[in-house]
């Protein structure tokens, strides 16, 4: 039987008990979340939005953010989190970060899935959020701009010629410019591009990306020693460590024509370090090998890993700080762009006793 007064057909709205029934929570922890409560776990605030979102709940949570002012929370928007990769290391700063300035931090995986990625944007749009910082691949800024209807966005390595929305570059060209002309400086008189495809001179100035922007700081690194970089030196391949072991495995088999090899993630560099292992090649007795991004695993290895080690609290300041400009109405202006910090930190892989 309806309740009094409905109608056939009639739709009853969304409680609070409703979401926390398909959350599996309780109401009271839906609650807090929905205040962006400091003491729910990004877990359970994940759990709490997608149940929210899939149960139309978005109307009420718009009509508390008007009451509040804010939701006080922030998504992070990253690759993975399953190995000690760039993006791990990345939320496990912002994470803190975000806390210390009373928000609470809600990490989405997207997987390189770029469904995944208009999901996260659309929490802006729907006031699931206050803001979001994430790594659109996949995705045109532009588009991107448009799905957030213009809240508050901070995009990382978006490498677009004039910024769209605020943005936080890792050192892209300058940072494999520099581990490039390590392995020079090592002797190094072959050196091979690991994880970066060919960018033909004519499409120097149309291709974008970090991939491109890397493939530059190789190629001004060899040019600045009379060497050439060729499409056969450039050895495109996704930046994981199982990509890298199979590079290695290729090499060997061809008789490892290279005797220095620039990675474009550290994971690439693990990876290839690994597979010359299984062929019997020793680094770096055989070949020199740098990594870019400065991951804990680097450490580790063996030999350890030669890096590009990105500021990534510098990286997360910068984009938390861009980002509350925008939230809090201190800057309403152009989009803007800035650069994280790095150092090259030499370690075994690059040198030889």
């Amino acid at each position: 039987m309806l309740p009094r007064g409905m109608k056939a057909g009639a739709k009853m709205a969304v409680t609070l008990k409703d979401v926390a029934k398909k959350a599996g929570v309780s109401p009271a922890t839906v609650s807090y979340a929905l205040r962006g409560g400091q003491y729910v776990s990004p877990a359970t605030m994940k759990k709490v939005m997608k149940a929210a979102k899939a149960l139309g709940y978005t109307t009420n949570m718009s009509a508390r953010s008007l009451r509040y002012g804010k939701t006080k929370i922030i998504e992070v928007v990253v690759h993975e989190l399953d190995i000690p990769y760039y993006y791990s290391k990345l939320a496990a700063t912002a994470v803190p970060a975000i806390n210390r300035e009373g928000y609470q931090a809600l990490v989405l995986q997207t997987g390189l899935d770029a469904g995944n990625v208009k999901e996260a944007v659309d929490g802006i749009s729907n006031q699931i959020c206050d803001g979001v910082i994430l790594n659109a691949t996949g995705i045109d800024a532009n588009e991107i701009k448009r799905l957030s209807m213009n809240r508050p966005t901070v995009l990382l390595d978006d490498c677009t010629p004039e910024p769209v929305l605020d943005t936080v570059m890792t050192p892209n060209r300058e940072g494999a410019r520099i581990a490039t002309r390590h392995l020079i400086e090592q002797g190094c008189r072959s050196v091979a591009a690991v994880g970066i495809g060919y960018v033909s001179p004519t499409a120097i100035g149309v291709q974008v990306g970090t991939s491109k922007e890397r493939f530059e700081g190789v190629r001004e690194a060899l040019a600045e020693n009379g060497m050439g970089l060729t499409e056969r030196q450039c050895l495109a391949c996704d930046w994981l460590v199982e990509p890298g072991r199979e590079i290695a495995h290729q090499l060997a088999d061809v008789g490892m024509p290279f005797d220095g090899l620039f990675c474009a993630s550290d994971s690439l560099a693990f990876g290839l370090i690994r597979g010359f292992a299984d062929r019997g090649i020793r680094v770096p007795d055989d070949v020199l090998i740098t990594g870019f991004d400065g991951i804990s695993l680097g450490e580790y290895t063996v030999p350890s890993i030669s890096t590009v080690r990105i500021d990534m609290k510098d990286l997360v300041d910068k984009a938390i700080r861009l980002l509350l400009d925008r939230i809090d109405g201190i800057y309403d202006g152009e989009p803007r762009r800035e650069v994280a910090g790095y150092d090259f930190v030499v370690r075994g892989s690059s040198t030889r006793a």
